[in-house]
């Protein structure tokens, strides 16, 4: 692989990554690609994000060929990750959900949708794995983001505060460092968990505002791992209930 081209997209990946915390407009277009792509780690959904964001669902090659038995469409250029799993770093390529075509026995895809009738599942879900009992969603989503932020911080907080210098929070105390940072993490995942869900926000420019004290590469990493990781625990759960409400229903039928 050449270097020059493994360092073009590292540039482009930190470039991108600079600028999310710019505007509400620029971290908030990354949320909405990061909902979608919820199984992808942080670092990779900022690749995807920065050149392609509107993908909805991505594989690997192997991946749509062989288990979805899809093509990827001629003159397709994929979409580059960096992977770091090995001792030196390699790119590897990925392809949206349109970059591809169907054969006469590919698989469907199936991208889940919160529909109304799948509440009362998730309601039971999401208080039974968080111990939440609001009966809005948009309540419950925030409840549970908080809370896992709180725990987050807890487990990270003496990493996350050996980053902060030359952000905006280095002046902070270790107190108010940990108290923006929870609050940064908890409005970006409550929108995120909206965002997938189709749930329509009600979150205000001020509501943000701790979001753009984390203005150095370290600390919007550690910003978006968290809002990553927390979106994608519950975004998971919430998908297996779905499916299996759909399941149970399509058996019901037959």
């Amino acid at each position: 692989m050449p270097e020059n081209k493994l360092q073009y997209y590292a540039a482009l990946a930190e470039r991108t990554a600079r600028q999310l915390t710019d505007s509400l407009e620029n971290w908030t277009a990354f949320l909405d690609t990061a909902a979608r792509l919820y199984k992808y780690p942080y670092h990779e959904q900022l690749m995807i994000y920065a050149q392609r964001p509107n993908a909805t669902a991505c594989a690997d090659y192997d991946t749509w060929s062989k288990t979805m038995r899809r093509y990827i469409r001629r003159g397709t250029k994929g979409i580059a990750l960096i992977d770091n799993d090995s001792d030196v770093p390699k790119l590897k390529y990925v392809y949206d959900l349109a970059d591809t075509g169907t054969r006469q026995n590919s698989r469907p895809v199936n991208l889940w949708q919160m529909e109304q009738e799948h509440m009362d599942s998730v309601f039971y879900t999401l208080d039974q794995n968080y111990g939440v009992t609001d009966i809005s969603l948009h309540n419950i989503f925030e409840e549970i983001a908080a809370n896992l932020a709180d725990e987050f911080w807890d487990n990270h907080r003496r990493d996350i505060i050996g980053i902060v210098d030359d952000s905006f929070l280095e002046e902070y105390t270790d107190d108010t460092i940990g108290m923006r940072f929870r609050e940064a993490v908890t409005v970006s995942t409550a929108y995120t968990l909206m965002a997938r869900c189709g749930i329509e926000n009600s979150f205000t420019h001020e509501d943000f505002l701790p979001v753009f004290e984390f203005n150095t590469p370290d600390t919007i990493a550690a910003l978006g791992t968290a809002v990553s990781e927390i979106s994608e625990q519950i975004l998971r759960d919430i998908e297996i209930t779905i499916k299996i409400y759909e399941k149970e229903r399509i058996q019901e039928h037959e």
